[in-house]
């Protein structure tokens, strides 16, 4: 009997498991699958690694997968139909709001662009833009967690200050 699940290990070596039809929203999946010589109706008793997406951000995946399992994936044609209707489910907005402060959920973007899932990349575009929509400078830089370029510039002053007054240890051999 063919199997209707196929198994993942994140770089963090935490097993989950997804169902056959999650692989048409997750290309990726679909061509390793493909690749590992399985057609659409077995798929593979091993685990597939994926080195390049952590735990936590494979079980948001996995999570948005399961709450939008009844949907079809949208096609292209679709995406860009509806690419300015910034509008986002609740239940998205909730599950991301979870995968703050930013770099965590910077883990989930990677994963999905790394995984192609052009459906769940679109949500995070979204998410991402409306949160940042209206915003200064310092509050988006405080969003992503990212110092604003002036105050990498101002720290970088002060550390080269430090090298003027030889303030600073030399590292290179030159002493």
């Amino acid at each position: 009997m063919a199997s209707e699940i196929l198994r993942l290990i994140s770089s963090d070596g935490k097993e989950f498991q997804v169902q056959k039809r999650d692989l048409e929203k997750a290309n990726l999946l679909k061509t390793i699958v493909a690749d590992l010589g399985f057609d659409e109706d077995t798929l593979p008793e091993e685990a597939i690694p994926l080195s390049s997406v952590t735990g936590d951000a494979l079980e948001t995946i996995i999570t948005w997968l399961r709450m939008h399992e009844n949907e079809e994936p949208r096609s292209e044609d679709d995406r860009m139909i509806h690419r300015f209707n910034w509008n986002i489910a609740q239940e998205d907005i909730e599950l991301l709001d979870k995968n703050m402060p930013y770099p965590k959920l910077a883990g989930v973007i990677k994963a999905a662009y790394f995984l192609e899932m052009p459906d769940l990349i679109d949500t995070l575009v979204k998410y991402t833009a409306s949160n940042l929509e209206g915003k200064t400078a310092k509050e988006m830089s405080e969003w992503l967690c990212m110092p604003l370029r002036k105050d990498v510039q101002e720290y970088a002053i002060e550390d080269n200050e430090g090298a003027v007054t030889g303030d600073r240890d030399r590292t290179d051999g030159d002493n």
